[in-house]
């Protein structure tokens, strides 16, 4: 048996490393759907408090204006305005979610990309210490 197959079979640590780094990864990966999931019930909060906070502002200065006896009626041209003005603002929310999607997965993309050409290079690291040391080595 070899010095290097020798040293294969016992604990050193690179393996000791290795295992520790699966481990940490490996918990993380774990815990990504909880995150996940935080971040959306999060979200749908905050879109549920400030959908109250609008709500609420309208149907208080509706009741103030009820009870002091002001008119509230519009003419056609400001219901017009106001009806242009909430399409436009809802294809501006589209539009931003789009790109928002789209910088998500172009970021997603780079990260895979990075990583694959970080393992390519990984792979071609080895290649050279493969060869390196085949090289200072005798063939037993």
């Amino acid at each position: 048996m070899s010095k290097i197959e020798n040293t294969s079979n016992q604990k050193d640590i690179y393996s000791v490393w290795k295992d520790g780094i699966d481990s940490f990864y490996s918990n993380i990966e774990k815990s990504i759907p909880q995150y996940h999931q935080a971040a959306t019930d999060l979200f749908q909060e905050y879109v549920k408090a400030w959908n109250n906070v609008a709500s609420s502002s309208v149907d208080i200065q509706r009741e103030f204006a009820t009870k002091a006896g002001i008119k509230s009626n519009l003419p056609e041209s400001s219901i017009k305005m106001i009806h242009d003005s909430e399409e436009k603002l809802n294809r501006s929310l589209s539009v931003q979610n789009k790109i928002s999607i789209a910088s998500i997965d172009a970021t997603k993309q780079n990260i895979k990309t990075w990583n694959d050409n970080s393992s390519a290079f990984a792979n071609i690291n080895k290649s050279m210490v493969d060869s390196l040391v085949s090289s200072f080595n005798p063939k037993i």
